[in-house]
């Protein structure tokens, strides 16, 4: 009995040394890992070798040592060789073979170059970084066919890319034609694209692709397209503007509850959200002049402007853009009323010719306590207007003025 337990006492002490063993050896691997994992983070030659001498069978410390030597110290060969060594440890990271590719890119050596890709997209085919990368060295090559079908995946993949996959293939190939073929069915990389083609000033490249996503089956975020209406109108493209107007309405319920087919003024009872482009209302804010959206006093339906004045000032901010017809006569009216507005020059409604920006007509000006009463004017489109700004403000801006104007049911119609 007593042999037993001497022997039982004699197994536990082993197991307990061999445990015991174990832990010392883990505890100095662990902390052989973390002192090497400490000098790669500092990046330098130096600390990178060190922590290849910890931990020599690291993939990802050689990589390292690779990039140092590609692009600091800039000597391709040793850069290979790092990477080699990182690949022989570790082949199956495609990002190690993508840098392995790009030693030997740097080095010259395409035929290599073109195997260490084949080898990282055989391991990620899908992988929008590995696409990515092995895209742009084909671009490089002049190899565009290749690179525009991996670039076809990143855009698949991932959209987040699209603004620089796009600006890649637009400065390389300056193609809207080609790069449209590569585009996936999302129209907000349409959008990424025609804003890119806009900021070159490739109008007519814009307009291609802006064609290409009306035609897409699928809806499209109209705020989004305000954009191009918007840098339409700036350069002076009405019909144009009109048209990509029309064809967001016809796209969009939404958008097409702004218009009413007997008056040019969108959004006219101020019923839906300020858009702030397109050919909706816009505002900008102004220090003196207080605009605010009043539902609980109205004309008719909907709400009404809300100008609250102090001091002096002008222009109340906001504003609308209407496209006419040249040689066509045109009238405006809407209901107005107001509480304590006294000043010199009360406020009006004033019709601008978007051409040169001259006040073509104005209607009466509105002044002291009034109930709703409507206001009117009439406007002759000269032979080359093809666009009026409608306007609230007072002429001239220097004088004092304090009340408050309140501003419904505005119409413009051709007579």
């Amino acid at each position: 009995m007593t042999g037993i337990i001497t022997s039982s006492i004699a197994m536990r002490l082993l197991l307990a040394a061999i445990c015991f063993s174990v832990l010392i050896g883990y505890d100095r691997f662990a902390i052989r890992a973390y002192r090497a994992y400490r000098w790669s983070e500092d990046s330098s030659l130096s600390s990178i070798e060190h922590a290849i001498d910890l931990e020599p069978a690291n993939a990802d410390y050689h990589d390292l040592l690779c990039r140092d030597q590609l692009f600091l110290a800039q000597k391709p060969e040793q850069a290979a060789e790092e990477c080699r060594s990182s690949t022989e440890l570790n082949p199956y990271s495609s990002t190690i073979l993508l840098d392995l590719a790009q030693t030997y890119y740097a080095g010259g050596d395409t035929s290599r170059m073109d195997r260490a890709i084949q080898q990282a997209f055989h391991i990620d085919p899908t992988t929008p970084n590995t696409a990515w990368a092995a895209a742009n060295f084909m671009l490089a090559e002049g190899r565009v066919n290749e690179a525009l079908q991996l670039f076809a995946i990143v855009l698949r993949e991932d959209s987040t890319l699209a603004p620089s996959v796009l600006n890649n293939c637009w400065h390389s190939l300056h193609d809207a034609h080609q790069i449209k073929n590569i585009l996936p069915p999302h129209p907000a990389i349409y959008l990424d694209f025609i804003k890119l083609l806009l900021a070159e000033a490739e109008f007519s490249q814009a307009r291609y692709i802006w064609e290409k996503l009306m035609r897409l089956n699928t809806a499209v975020d109209y705020r989004q397209g305000l954009y191009y209406i918007d840098c339409l109108l700036q350069a002076g493209d009405v019909q144009s503007a009109i048209d990509a107007w029309k064809q967001l309405q016809a796209k969009d319920q939404q958008l097409q509850a702004y218009s009413n087919p007997n008056n040019l003024v969108t959004d006219a009872s101020l019923s839906h959200d300020i858009l702030n482009g397109g050919f909706d209302w816009r505002y900008a804010p102004q220090s003196q002049i207080s605009v605010s959206l009043d539902s609980s006093n109205v004309h008719t339906v909907g709400r009404s402007l809300k100008l609250q004045f102090s001091e002096c000032g002008s222009n109340s901010g906001i504003y609308q853009y209407i496209p006419v017809k040249a040689n066509l006569r045109y009238k405006l009216t809407a209901w107005v009323k107001s509480e304590n507005l006294e000043s010199a020059n009360g406020p009006v409604i004033a019709l601008f010719d978007y051409n040169d920006h001259s006040i073509s007509s104005t209607t009466e000006e509105t002044l002291g306590t009034t109930q709703w009463h409507r206001i009117e004017t009439t406007l002759n489109a000269g032979p080359g207007t093809n666009l009026i700004i409608l306007m609230i403000l007072r002429d001239p801006e220097d004088t004092q003025i304090h009340g408050t104007l309140w501003i419904s049911d505005i119409t413009v119609e051709a007579l």
